[in-house]
């Protein structure tokens, strides 16, 4: 069971829904991806944050380097469907589209930050297969947090909680 805080619980949701976004997209890589391309983000956003300080990371901090951006993302967005949920209340449907759309636009497109940071090539040079796993991804992660976030702590009466005694 989520947290009753709104901010921890967008926190809660956005970890839990990091992990199906995960699968799904690895599940999308093997059965449609050509050999040799793959929807691993992570590291090579950090491969590229490494080149650009002069640094050669092992594999094993090179994957803890990109599990911990993975995971720190999904507490930001969390974070972040938590404070929008506060101020506007979404339907979790309307509000996770919106966030996975959201994540899509400011990450994916030619002014992207994967394109501008050289992690991930634009669009007018990615397969429509990886196109796929990069709108899927984001958009698993944006309606898995607003869903596991529901309707939120706030709008749930007393009856919902357990009741002690």
């Amino acid at each position: 069971m989520l947290s009753h805080r709104p901010l921890k619980r967008g926190v809660e949701a956005g970890l839990i829904a990091s992990v199906p976004q995960v699968i799904l997209a690895k599940v999308e890589e093997k059965l449609l991806m050509p050999r040799g391309d793959d929807a691993d983000l992570g590291p090579r956003f950090v491969d590229r944050l490494a080149d650009m300080a002069g640094l050669r990371l092992d594999e094993d901090t090179r994957w803890l380097a990109a599990s911990a951006f993975h995971f720190g993302y999904a507490v930001f967005w969390g974070l972040a469907y938590g404070l929008a949920h506060r101020r506007w209340r979404p339907h979790p449907l309307v509000g996770g589209t919106a966030l996975g759309a959201l994540i899509y636009a400011i990450t994916f497109p030619h002014w992207g930050g994967a394109v501008l940071t050289g992690t991930e090539h634009p669009p007018q040079r990615r397969s429509w297969q990886k196109e796929l796993v990069l709108a899927t991804a984001a958009m698993t992660f944006g309606l898995g947090t607003a869903l596991l976030y529901g309707r939120g702590a706030a709008d749930q009466g007393p009856e919902s909680r357990p009741h002690i005694g």
